[in-house]
Formats: structure tokens, C-alpha cells, sequence
């Protein structure tokens, strides 16, 4: 893109604003339910927020969410993750030297107690030098090895993680704009986090973890039962199975503290981050004060909900150390009473001590392990929720690209035609029977754009004209007619093809926290300096961008905050421009404009409309004065169709719109002595 479009500011702002959905309530909670809901409707509306809903109702969201335990998904979630460290990873040589390391490391961890035992036992009549250093050599092979192989397998677990960020990310770009409506960004963003981190975790665990531990366990029991006798083995399995069976009772019961803890600290940091982000309204407001309350009582509450759960890790931590010192006495008691008996030598005293303890050493670990696995699992229970989700719209099997070559001259592209017919629609709704008794947005209407001509959209707010272009850019699919471009049905083609023959400036006009000129390329991530600086003049913004100090390069800020709405809005029809679309949407592309502005972008849009199909949605009816024909919105279906003058001598709804507007513009008039308008 040149020396602009390929300047880049990245910042990411994330946010913690899990949420715990319920899509439907069982029976006996029912009642629960709506007593909560009793208490909702009682808070002054002044008062009503999401945070002091979901206050509310969290002894129920929390109580259905803690009856799912993390394991019931440990058998799917590790299957889906398998082929991301198999098949889809290029490092398999190093997947299978790592685990030979850990065979390699176990026979190891056998040698050296048995080596260190026939040193003590030569003592005082010579020392073994070899041994010594056998010894040496091999305590230091034991220490650096699992370094060694966490160094080995780095690559693999990068690998991994690449692959489901990306897989994560093209999803969330799959799935449909409702899912995005009803989702908070910050919450998505949190769910991507968490759960890809505890895919390395999870997986690193279980086969550097779980895995060495019960193949130690194995053979350390084997040895003792056939080298030293049954009670030994004895011990030491008794002392484990308890130890696991302790862990593994306390560990899930301190699953609820931790989930109730993480749900608390995301509610305050949803109120943190929604504070900062609107902070220009909490000045305008002088709410500083309480948003500092609001802040304060959702720390309270998580404090007082993680101190049960550091509670509970105090009392696994107490519980683990008192089995790991019983059982290490018992064999060492026993080992010592048989030395006693001149039947052990104080080498052999001294190797099955070093065997117990080197056993307890990562049994130590298998408890933290197993409360990371079930945090692990936890953390990603909502990424494989949100990897299920399946988007509303999605391309037919056999959906084919859309494309306007002529048919009589395969290498000349024609102007699309658009034509909506016998469209109805309504927003969709999770519940089936409110979404059935909902009014249609759309109800029934039928229309045509010829190709190379303009129709606009005026009607009063929710009368369906942005649903309109949403439709045609298919982020929703109708219930009842079809959407055809050139005699198409638009889902027979592929989304990507549609959308990319439409140049769209919206209403609300939001912005990459980049640079101006990143903002403006998007339209084009193609195009060269010249193209990037004529749309910027033909969007009457190039005067702006070369009186800032930092010129094309200067960052509009998180979601452009550091341009005025205006300038924003000029960036949007500059990018539009850039994208030279054959269908162009303006949905009241000069709403923030002044009026010695307004009046030179709609030149800019005259004219780069000449030669493509519009669409455009207006409030100001001056704007549309030049559109070849012009519909009337009214409760989901036009009212009213024609031309500016033919609709003027009709007199409908738009002739009293348009008096309305005159009317208004023409009682501005100021008062030279007054410091007011009239």
C-alpha cells in the first residue's frame, strides 16, 4: 500500500467481561428464578444496570453453571486438541524425542538411588571413584533434563497455540453480526485468552506431568516389591492412592470457590473497563464518585469470594503435606527397624528413603497438576462453546462466486441490478414464540435498483432502512422472499464475494485504533499513495490530514475517539471511495457534517455514484433530492415510491416530512440583539 496504508499502530485493549449465559432453566429453578426477577423489577430504573442484574441473579447462574463439572468435557476436549499436537504440527520428531526423554529420565531416576546406595555401603574401607562420578553425571542429567525437554517441545506448543488462535479468530469472523450484537467484545476476547493458554497448560501436563508420575509410581513400586519386599510397595501405594484420592475430593470442591472467584473479578473489571472507556460521559455527568463506589462493592465481593478459595488451597496444601510425611516415616521407620535386624545395610536404608521421597517429589506436583487441569479445563469450557457455535448465516454447500462478467463478452463486467422480492423479516430472538408475536421489521415489501441507479430509504427511526442493507449484506437471512443482484439469489453466492462488491459508509462510523491512513486503506489494502491521497481530497479530508503534525500517520485513537464525528465520517466515505465498489450503501453519510461540508461531500458523492448502484438511507431529504426514486418506510412497508418532485406533488408522509424540514431550517434565523436562536 506504499508509504502510508503500510504504517501501523497496534494497541489492543482488552477487557474481562465474562458472562455466564442460561439458554434455559430447569423446573425446580423456575420459581428461584423469578423471585430474582421480582427483585430486579423493584430497583429504580435510574439504578438498573447489568452488573446489579447479574448480581442478582448469581446465586442461580452460579448454582446451574457449578452442576456441569469441568471432566464431563475432558474426553471431547482432549480429542479436538490431539490433532493440533499431531497431525496439524510440523514438529513431530520432537514430540516423539520428548517423550522418550521422559522413559529415558525414569530409568534415571532408578539408577541414581541404587548407585548413591553402593557408595554408602563401600564406606569406610575405600571410596569408589567411578561411581562417584557416575553419580555426579547422572544427578546432573536428572536436574537439566526436563529443561532440556521443555526447551525440545517450546516449538511444538507455540505451533499449537499459532494454530488455535487463528482457528479462533477466522471463527469469530465467521459467525453471524446477531452473535456479535449480543456479545461483549471484552468477553470474547477473555474467553480467546484463557482458553487457548489453557490448551499449553492442559496438554503440557498431562503428558509431562500425569503421565512421568504414573509411569514412575509403576516402576518405583515394581522395585521395591521385588528388591526389598511387599510392605514397602505396600507404603508406597497406599500412600499415593491416598494422597490422589484426597487431592482429587478437596481439589473438586474447591472447583466452585475458584469459578465463583473468577466470575467475581470479571464483573469488576466489566465495570472498570466500561468506566475508562466512557469516560467523557462520567464527566459530563460528575459520576467520578460513584463509579468509584460501583468499583469498590465489586471488589468487596471478589475478595470475600477468593478468600474462600485461598482458604480451601490452604487446607488441600495442609492435608497433601501430613499424607507425603506419614508415608515417608512409615518407610523409613520400617527400613531402619529392618537395619536394625541386620537384615538392610545403610545403603539400603538410605535408597528406599530416596526412593519414597523421590516418588512423593512429583506426586507433590500431580496435586498441582490435576487443580491446574480442572482450572484448565474450566477456562476452556467457553472456547469450545464459542468453537460449537455455528453461525446463523453460512454459505450453501454449493454457493459459487459472484461475478458480473457479460455473457455475450466474458472479459466486460456489467452494473449489478438489485431487486428485494416479497421480503419479510424480523430480528431473530432465542426465544422462538416471542420472536413469532414479534412485529415484522420487514413486512412483505418488493423493489428494484436498476443497474446504475440510485434509490434512497426515508422513513422514520426502526421503520426497517438499515435492516434493508444489513439483509443485502447478508449478515442476516430473510424469512420469507429473496434478495437477488443481477437475477442471483444472494444465498446461492459465496458472502465473501457479496460483500465484497459493496463499498458501505455507515451512520456510526467506527474507526481501527491505527493510523488515518490504515483506516482510509482498509478500503483497499491495495492501493498506492496516489489512489490513498485522491480519495482523501474527493472525501474533502486531505486538508485535515496535512494540517495534523503527524500527517497520514497520525492515530485516530481507539475506535477514532481523537477525530470529531465530522472527520470520522469523512474517513469512512474516503475509505468507500478507495474500494471503488459497484454497489455503494450510504446510510446518512453526512449526518455529522456541517453544512458548508455536507454540501461538498454530496458533490463527492454525486459523483462518485455516476457509474454505480446506491442505495441510499437518509434523515436530511435534502440529500436525496437527486435519487432516481425514493421509498417511504412505514411500519415495514413502503408507503410511498417515486421521484423527489413526484412525491412533493403527491403529498404524503414525505411531502410533510420535507415541509418539516424546511420549516425548521427556515426558523433558525438569529437575533442580532439576542444571544439565542428563533
Amino acid at each position: 500500500m506504499g508509504r502510508f496504508g503500510a504504517v501501523s499502530y497496534r494497541q489492543v485493549k482488552q477487557s474481562e467481561a465474562d458472562t455466564i449465559e442460561i439458554d434455559s432453566l430447569k423446573n425446580g429453578d423456575i420459581e428461584k428464578y423469578n423471585e430474582e426477577n421480582d427483585k430486579i423489577s423493584r430497583i429504580p430504573l435510574a439504578q438498573l444496570s447489568i452488573n446489579k442484574i447479574n448480581g442478582i441473579k448469581s446465586s442461580v447462574i452460579e448454582e446451574l453453571s457449578l452442576k456441569r463439572p469441568s471432566y464431563f468435557m475432558a474426553t471431547k476436549m482432549i480429542k479436538s486438541l490431539l490433532p493440533y499436537y499431531w497431525k496439524k504440527n510440523p514438529f513431530k520428531f520432537r514430540i516423539i524425542l520428548c517423550v522418550s526423554i521422559i522413559f529415558f529420565s525414569k530409568l534415571i531416576n532408578l539408577s541414581v538411588p541404587l548407585i548413591f546406595k553402593n557408595i554408602i555401603n563401600t564406606l569406610p574401607e575405600k571410596v569408589e571413584w567411578h561411581l562417584l562420578i557416575l553419580y555426579g553425571v547422572l544427578f546432573l542429567i536428572q536436574k537439566s533434563i526436563w529443561d532440556i525437554r521443555d526447551l525440545l517441545f517450546q516449538d511444538v506448543n507455540d505451533s499449537a497455540t499459532k494454530q488455535i488462535n487463528l482457528e479462533t479468530f477466522d471463527h469469530l469472523h465467521r459467525l453471524s453480526l446477531s452473535y456479535h450484537l449480543n456479545k461483549r467484545t471484552g468477553s470474547l476476547i477473555k474467553i480467546v485468552e484463557r482458553g487457548t493458554s489453557s490448551v499449553v497448560q492442559l496438554l503440557s501436563l498431562l503428558l509431562f506431568n500425569i503421565f512421568p508420575t504414573l509411569v514412575e509410581l509403576f516402576t518405583v513400586s515394581t522395585f521395591l516389591l521385588f528388591s526389598y519386599g511387599a510392605e514397602f510397595a505396600f507404603i508406597n501405594l497406599t500412600s499415593c492412592v491416598v494422597y490422589i484420592a484426597f487431592t482429587l475430593y478437596v481439589t473438586e470442591r474447591r472447583t466452585k470457590h475458584r469459578r465463583l472467584a473468577n466470575k467475581k473479578e470479571n464483573e469488576a473489571s466489566d465495570i472498570k473497563v466500561d468506566s475508562l472507556m466512557n469516560f467523557e460521559t462520567i464527566k459530563y455527568f460528575t459520576a467520578e464518585s460513584y463509579e468509584r463506589k460501583r468499583y469498590d462493592f465489586a471488589l468487596m465481593d471478589f475478595f470475600q469470594t477468593n478468600k474462600k478459595s485461598k482458604v480451601s488451597y490452604f487446607l488441600l496444601n495442609f492435608g497433601q503435606s501430613s499424607i507425603i510425611v506419614i508415608g515417608t516415616t512409615l518407610g523409613l521407620g520400617l527400613a531402619t527397624w529392618r537395619a536394625s535386624q541386620n537384615g538392610f545395610t545403610l545403603g539400603d536404608v538410605i535408597a528406599i528413603n530416596t526412593f519414597i521421597a523421590q516418588m512423593f517429589s512429583p506426586l507433590s506436583w500431580l496435586g498441582s497438576s490435576y487443580r491446574m487441569i480442572l482450572t484448565a479445563f474450566t477456562d476452556m469450557e467457553n472456547l469450545f462453546e464459542l468453537l460449537d457455535t455455528q453461525p446463523e448465516v453460512s454459505d450453501s454447500p454449493n454457493a459459487k462466486e459472484l461475478n458480473f462478467n457479460d455473457t455475450n463478452n466474458p472479459s466486460k463486467t456489467i452494473l449489478p441490478s438489485i431487486e428485494f422480492r416479497n421480503i419479510s423479516f424480523t430480528y431473530p430472538n432465542k426465544n422462538k414464540e416471542q420472536q413469532q408475536s414479534s412485529p415484522k421489521i420487514l413486512d412483505n415489501i418488493s423493489f428494484t435498483v436498476p443497474a446504475g441507479k440510485s434509490i434512497a430509504l426515508v422513513g422514520s427511526t426502526g421503520g426497517g432502512k438499515s435492516t434493508i442493507f444489513r439483509l443485502l449484506c447478508r449478515f442476516y437471512d430473510v424469512d420469507q422472499g429473496e434478495i437477488l443482484i443481477n437475477g442471483e439469489n444472494i444465498k446461492d453466492v459465496t458472502q465473501t464475494s457479496l460483500r465484497s462488491i459493496i463499498g458501505v459508509v455507515p451512520q456510526e462510523t467506527v474507526l481501527f485504533n491505527d493510523t488515518v491512513a490504515y483506516n482510509i486503506g482498509f478500503g483497499n489494502r491495495e492501493a498506492n499513495d496516489d489512489q490513498l491521497i485522491d480519495a482523501s481530497r474527493r472525501a474533502q479530508i486531505l486538508s485535515f490530514i496535512e494540517s495534523s503534525p503527524d500527517g497520514f500517520r497520525t492515530v485516530v485513537g481507539e475506535r477514532g475517539l481523537r477525530l470529531s464525528g465530522g472527520e470520522k465520517q469523512r474517513v469512512s466515505i474516503a475509505r468507500a471511495l478507495l474500494k471503488d465498489p459497484p454497489i455503494l450503501i450510504l446510510d446518512e453519510a453526512s449526518s455529522s457534517l456541517d453544512t458548508f461540508t455536507e454540501r461538498k461531500i454530496q458533490q463527492a458523492i454525486n459523483e462518485v455514484s455516476k457509474g454505480r448502484t446506491t442505495l441510499v438511507i437518509a434523515h436530511r431529504l435534502s440529500t436525496i433530492i437527486h435519487c432516481d426514486e425514493i421509498l417511504v418506510l412505514k411500519g415495514g412497508h413502503i408507503v410511498e415510491r417515486g421521484s423527489h418532485s413526484y412525491l412533493l406533488d403527491f403529498n404524503g408522509d414525505y411531502a410533510h416530512l420535507w415541509n418539516q424540514q424546511q420549516l425548521s431550517a427556515s426558523d433558525l434565523q438569529y437575533t442580532p440583539n439576542q444571544d439565542t436562536f428563533e
